[in-house]
């Protein structure tokens, strides 16, 4: 399927202020079944410089400064890409390839806040790991997730804490991928987030940033994983950045000068095209 994107990112501010550098991610990450056939990227005002950039964690991104003060600033991605289909199932867990614990996984393990009494109580039926078995107890927390906590739409930037999102009961996308990271991290499973384009033809005009997981399985690399729709992602997922990090993975971040409050707005459209 091809399907056409449009995003727009606005930051409305009270009052004028100079924008330290940005980062902006738009940019599809490259991907088995994805080809980006068409991408436009359009700064209002214009910066000084846009520099395009691949990060440590291998993401192309976007770089750019300023030289003058703005009170808004619009950021207008047009991609077009063609994905084809893809079996999420496709591969098979080799542990002689690399084992999912080692040092150069350390910051997908990461876990900087302890983890409530009551998630490790959920996740203690999977400590340890069963030996050369992975998607299985993935698939059980999937699903989990999937049944017991309520999808609930967020508009905010910030994310809340695992152990707060476990104890909600419900969450964004981008809580309840965050709470499955720390769980799968928990269980010593290299985990990152990923932010993109979840595409559903029956949404029509209701599209949005998306959020989701994606785990190390030896052998087969990054796969990802969705809480909120409680499936492994396929075609219709379009990874725009990923990271150890969720607040590297926003479209847009950055820092400004100026004791001012500033509002975001966002409108996503798809459209597939026949």
């Amino acid at each position: 399927m091809r399907l056409q994107i449009h995003h727009i990112t606005r930051y409305l501010y009270e009052d004028s202020v100079f924008l330290e550098p940005h980062y902006l991610n738009f940019y599809p990450q490259q991907r088995s079944y994805l080809q980006v056939e068409a991408f436009d990227l359009k700064v209002d005002p214009a910066p000084s410089g846009l520099f395009p950039l691949l990060n440590i964690e291998n993401t192309l991104q976007y770089q750019c400064w300023f030289d003058k003060k703005v009170k808004c600033l619009e950021i207008s991605a047009s991609i077009k890409v063609h994905s084809t289909e893809f079996n999420p199932f496709g591969f098979f867990i080799d542990m002689n390839v690399l084992e999912i614990n080692s040092q150069e996984h350390f910051g997908y393990l990461t876990i900087k806040q302890p983890i409530s009494p009551e998630m490790q109580a959920m996740l203690l039926p999977y400590k340890p790991l069963p030996a050369n078995e992975l998607l299985t107890p993935v698939n059980e927390i999937l699903q989990l997730i999937n049944k017991h906590w309520d999808y609930a739409a967020r508009y905010a930037e910030d994310i809340h804490e695992p152990s707060d999102c476990f104890k909600r009961k419900n969450g964004s996308c981008r809580d309840l991928s965050w709470m499955m990271i720390i769980m799968l991290r928990y269980l010593g499973i290299p985990a990152r987030f990923v932010s993109g384009y979840a595409f559903n033809p029956e949404l029509g005009e209701g599209h949005e940033l998306h959020a989701w997981v994606e785990f190390m399985a030896p052998g087969a690399g990054w796969i990802g994983a969705d809480p909120s729709a409680g499936i492994f992602t396929n075609e219709a997922y379009i990874p725009v950045a990923a990271s150890k990090d969720p607040k590297k993975t926003l479209p847009v971040y950055g820092s400004y000068r100026g004791n001012v409050s500033s509002r975001l707005e966002t409108e996503v459209k798809i459209t597939e095209q026949k």
